[in-house]
């Protein structure tokens, strides 16, 4: 029998054999070239993964500005100003003043430092300052604050002319004028030990008569009838 493919003649064996060389090229290509793409589609979760990671560490700081009378920016001197009642929600705290000024390079467009005058009021974590003037070095995490400077911190109270505070390290400087308040933090013995101690000098003292009646007794016996 004989098949007719564009009217040429090909054995039957021949058609067969390149049948089966088709199926092989097919195989061959599915194995090289499926794979792959799986493989890539596959990855691609794990490229977005590491894209929203470096997002999220990128994230910058925000300031939330709750209230102020007056704004003003200079966009080419990189200052922004707020004055009047000013009310600044931070991160992990708050900063009220009556003139707030943002301080940023034009250059690199960084935020380096923001100040604040007048009736200064700053919560950073668990401690609370109070002063008249307040620099907040965005670069250094360092806070310097001047004038009238009272620290809180839980029951501990620190006034000074002049304090430093380092919110990366947890050290904190002042000087001048330094008033400081703070609780002696101590851990009592147990109950069983206090018992002891207050035992042991009865004790000491009961042995101690206890020998000194044996002793006269040793010496009463010890010693010549009268006749």
């Amino acid at each position: 029998m004989q098949l007719r493919i564009n009217f040429i003649t090909i054995p039957k064996p021949t058609v067969a054999l390149l049948w089966a060389v088709g199926l092989l090229l097919s195989v061959f290509l599915f194995n090289n070239y499926a794979y792959p793409v799986d493989e890539q589609e596959t990855s691609l979760p794990q490229q977005e993964e590491m894209s929203d990671e470096t997002l999220s560490d990128s994230e910058d700081e925000v300031i939330d500005v709750r209230h102020a009378d007056r704004f003003e920016q200079r966009e080419k001197d990189g200052v922004t100003i707020f004055t009047g009642n000013v009310q600044i929600e931070r991160p992990n705290g708050f900063l009220n003043a009556d003139k707030v000024t943002i301080h940023e390079n034009v250059e690199t467009n960084t935020t380096e430092r923001t100040v604040a005058e007048g009736n200064v009021e700053l919560r950073d974590g668990d401690i609370f300052v109070t002063c008249a003037y307040a620099n907040l070095n965005h670069l250094t995490d360092i806070i310097y604050f001047h004038d009238d400077v009272v620290v809180l911190q839980n029951e501990d109270r620190l006034e000074a002319d002049k304090f430093w505070y380092n919110r990366r390290t947890g050290e904190r400087s002042g000087e001048g004028n330094i008033k400081v308040r703070f609780r002696v933090k101590s851990q009592k013995e147990p109950e069983t030990e206090l018992e002891e101690k207050e035992a042991k000098p009865q004790e000491e003292a009961e042995s101690q008569e206890e020998e000194a009646v044996s002793q006269e007794e040793a010496e009463s016996s010890g010693s010549p009838s009268n006749p």
